[in-house]
This record gives structure tokens, C-alpha cells and sequence, in this order.
């Protein structure tokens, strides 16, 4: 390894080695940041059609089936939880989901 030299009062900074670099699989990454979960609150305004649209647009990977599902989660328990990964992207999410006018909130899981 070879350390590039600095101008005079810097210091001199080693390059990265592509070669000591590791892959974290998923389950580290969740140990090192803690996942968020986007939890939608049930109203008596927003339609089936409107939130089913919502998470298909709103949620990465969201199928139909599985946005019907979740529909059909909030309307009878009161709630349901779409989403749960990196506190930016639940934001985003639910920065989303809250478009429609309903109730959006994002804690740690």
C-alpha cells in the first residue's frame, strides 16, 4: 500500500484498497442501522382504489395482491405496516403515502 504525499501542512492520505473492501449482507446492515417501519393509519375518507395506488406507487417492490392485502389490514385493524427499511427511504415513503391525505408515521421498528 502507498501513501500519496501531501502538500506541506496537510495530511497524507492513504488510498482505498478495492481488495480489502467486504460486502455487509443484509442482516449486518440492519445491526449497524436500525430499520424504520411506515405504519398508515385507517380514515373514513381515502377510497380502497386511492390507497392501493398509493402503496403501489409509494412502496419499492409493492405487488397488487400485496397492496390489496395491506388495504384490506387497515381498514380492519385500524393499521398495517407497508414498509420497513432505512429511516430516509421510510420517510420517503410515507412522504408519499401522505399525499393522498392520510395518515402517515414512521418509527423505529
Amino acid at each position: 500500500m502507498t501513501t500519496t504525499e501531501a502538500p506541506v501542512g496537510e495530511p497524507a492520505v492513504t488510498p482505498a484498497d478495492p481488495d480489502t473492501e467486504r460486502d455487509l449482507d443484509r442482516d449486518a446492515l440492519l445491526r449497524l442501522i436500525p430499520p424504520f417501519k411506515v405504519i398508515v393509519w385507517d380514515n373514513d375518507f381515502n377510497t380502497f382504489e386511492e390507497v392501493i395506488r398509493i402503496l403501489l406507487k409509494a412502496v419499492p417492490g409493492m405487488t397488487v395482491d400485496r397492496a390489496v392485502e395491506l388495504t384490506n389490514e387497515i381498514h380492519e385493524s385500524g393499521s398495517a405496516v407497508p414498509y420497513v427499511g432505512p429511516k430516509e427511504q421510510a420517510e420517503a415513503v410515507a412522504a408519499t403515502i401522505a399525499t393522498i391525505g392520510i395518515k402517515v408515521t414512521v418509527e423505529p421498528e
